[in-house]
C-alpha cells in the first residue's frame, strides 16, 4: 500500500513538472486610455464659475454652551458648518463664456452682438427720438416765450404803479 501510494505520488510529481516549452512572450496590450471628452458634453472647468455659481459654505466656531433645551447637557466648543447660498446659474457673466455647442464652439458676447433689436423696433425707438427732439425744441421755445412775456409783465405792473402826472389829485 505504501508503494502504491509512493508510485502515484512520483507519477502526479512527474506529470506536473513536465517539460519546458518555447513559449512566445508577447506585449501587453497597451492602457486603454480614457475617452476623449466630446464637444458638447463637458465644459472647461475655467469657464464653469462663468455658466454655474457654485454653493457658498461658512464655518461659525462655537464655544461651550449648555443646551437651553436641557441645562443638564453642555456642548463642547465645536464648528457649525452653514449653507449661506445654493449653488445656481450665473445669470450675469463678466465676460464672455466660450460654451461647447456640438462640434462648433461659439463665443456668448451679448455686447458684440450686431443687431440685437428687429428692424420694427429701431424703426419705433428712431420715431421717439425725433418725437423728443421736437418735445424738447417746444419747451426751449415756450420757456423763451415765458421769459418775454414775464418781463412784459413786470414792465406794465411798474408803469401802472407809477405816480400818474396830470390833472387829478
Amino acid at each position: 500500500m505504501r508503494i502504491n501510494k509512493l508510485l502515484i505520488c512520483v507519477a502526479v510529481a512527474s506529470l506536473c513538472t513536465g517539460c519546458q516549452t518555447n513559449v512566445k512572450k508577447t506585449k501587453a496590450p497597451p492602457p486603454v486610455e480614457p475617452p476623449i471628452p466630446v464637444a458638447g458634453t463637458d465644459l472647461d472647468p475655467h469657464n464653469v464659475e462663468k455658466v454655474r455659481v457654485g454653493e457658498t459654505l461658512k464655518a461659525y466656531p462655537v464655544g461651550r454652551f449648555v443646551d437651553p433645551n436641557d441645562p443638564n447637557v453642555m456642548h463642547e466648543s465645536h464648528v457649525v458648518y452653514r449653507k449661506e447660498a445654493g449653488a445656481g446659474w450665473n445669470l450675469s457673466p463678466n465676460a464672455p463664456t466660450v460654451v461647447p455647442l456640438g462640434p462648433v464652439l461659439a463665443v456668448a458676447d451679448p455686447a458684440t452682438q450686431p443687431n440685437p433689436l428687429p428692424a420694427e423696433l429701431e424703426q419705433k425707438v428712431a420715431e421717439q427720438n425725433q418725437l423728443m427732439t421736437s418735445l424738447i425744441e417746444q419747451n426751449e421755445a415756450l420757456a423763451a416765450e415765458l421769459g418775454k412775456l414775464g418781463k412784459e409783465l413786470a414792465e406794465m405792473r411798474r408803469k401802472s404803479a407809477e405816480p400818474k402826472s396830470g390833472g387829478e389829485p
